[in-house]
């Protein structure tokens, strides 16, 4: 599907063998580090050599379960958007490989990284699956995430985001396609109940034979439409407070990026770090995410590296709050955050970062996020996943009543991301070329 909206193969990509780096408190009060290795017979092995007997059967029962997601995948199908009969029926014929899966899901689907954990004998690996993910977070999503990196099919592209937003930039252009920089949209216009263009922030408005929405689901049923065009389970959607919009939807981020002067050729691509922290909107925290891009010469002069640090928060309210009511506070707060990082990163890495080497830092926040993109609360990616990987959410491609209209990105599926945002685009072009009998 990529080679049908751009040349995806001039993009070079990496393959990790070691996903991620954890640093595990010790019940001494020292620390050791865990690695979660992609390749599911190495990772059984390592996790043999950690545990004792007892925890054997455990460990087999996991990586197994990664070995038979791995061997559905190629067979696992896209989840379309059509909510006709024929497509309802194709939908669910095409979800054969998952009703094969309905065993493995049901037994994981009950399990998080936490209640697993506590299966184990061994409190040294029972404390690292605890931390495989920031949050606790359900076992399904753990052993899909594992079995698509074993697979060697959730590689890394050079240049990051960037590279794969300019190949695709290039080709929307060799088409003929136009992009109007600065130019915030504040309305769809409709005529009929048919969608006719667009009504921007600043008065300007569009022509449009028809109108692609990629924004933000909620802002652009409930604002940019007022909300006429939707169905009763929709309208339980628009009418969601924060509070249950904070668990309904995707966290949010406080990220740090921290351009230093060392190439850190030493240290793991992708780590977590044991330490015990509180963002300003009192998230609490017990290891910090540090990404580490020095595998990508792209993202920062030669002899320097750039750092990420990550911090998931569901208090994007909190961050969008503040910075509209008091502006130096918001300032203060991301100040106090990168000081307290910075710090942090100089006392773990003595040897490698001193303060003279760090030239660049750069804080985003969940208003950040909010600012560029309008999406709810700032949010990351959309719907939370759903606990039942085969239901739907009460949302597709089209809205009732309204024509010349189509909704796509990674807001259609529970979980987004740009697979789903890929899917989601070819299934509005059928939508639109049907619309307009083309």
């Amino acid at each position: 599907m990529w080679r049908q909206v751009c040349d995806i193969d001039s993009l070079q990509f990496i393959d990790f063998d070691e996903r991620v780096d954890i640093e595990v408190p010790d019940s001494d009060g020292s620390s050791w580090h865990f690695h979660l290795y992609n390749d599911v017979d190495r990772l059984q092995a390592y996790l043999l050599t950690l545990s004792t007997a007892a925890d054997e059967p455990l460990i087999r029962q996991w990586m197994n379960a990664i070995r038979t997601v791995v061997r559905f995948l190629p067979d696992l199908p896209p989840f379309p958007q059509e909510k006709t009969t024929l497509g309802r029926l194709a939908h669910y014929a095409g979800l054969w490989p998952m009703w094969r899966l309905l065993p493995l899901m049901r037994k994981w689907g009950r399990l998080t990284t936490h209640s697993f954990a506590n299966q184990f004998h061994s409190p040294r690996l029972r404390e690292a699956v605890r931390r495989l993910y920031f949050n606790e977070t359900r076992m399904t999503v753990v052993i899909f995430g594992q079995a698509y990196m074993a697979s060697r099919v959730a590689a890394y592209p050079l240049g990051g985001s960037e590279a794969l937003t300019n190949l695709l930039l290039r080709e929307y252009q060799a088409l003929g396609g136009k992009i109007e920089y600065n130019s915030v949209v504040e309305k769809i216009r409709v005529e009929n109940n048919r969608a006719v263009g667009l009504i921007l922030a600043d008065g300007r408005q569009t022509e449009a034979d028809a109108v692609c929405s990629c924004a933000d689901w909620l802002w652009t049923v409930g604002h940019a439409l007022d909300g006429k065009y939707t169905l009763p389970a929709q309208r339980k959607l628009l009418a969601m407070r924060d509070e249950e919009l904070a668990n309904g939807l995707f966290y949010s981020y406080c990220r740090l990026h921290i351009g230093v002067a060392r190439n850190l050729y030493s240290m793991p691509h992708f780590a977590r770090l044991a330490h015990h922290y509180v963002l300003p909107d009192g998230t609490h925290f017990d290891q910090v995410e540090l990404e580490v891009n020095n595998f990508d010469p792209r993202l920062a002069p030669k002899g320097h590296t750039t750092l990420t640090v990550n911090f998931t928060t569901r208090q994007g309210a909190w961050w969008i709050n503040l910075r509209k009511s008091n502006r130096k506070a918001y300032t203060q707060a991301k100040e106090s955050l990168a000081h307290d990082v910075v710090n942090l990163l100089i006392s773990r890495f003595p040897h490698l970062i001193s303060s003279a080497d760090i030239e660049v830092v750069d804080v985003a926040t969940p208003a950040t996020y909010y600012r560029y993109t309008r999406n709810s609360l700032g949010s990351s990616q959309g719907w939370n996943p759903l606990p039942d990987l085969t239901r739907r959410l009460p949302i597709g491609p089209t809205l009732p009543g309204l024509d010349g209209f189509a909704i796509a990105g990674h807001w259609l599926e529970a979980g987004g991301g740009i697979p789903i945002a890929l899917i989601s685009a070819l299934r509005a072009e059928k939508v639109i070329l049907r619309q307009l009998a083309v």
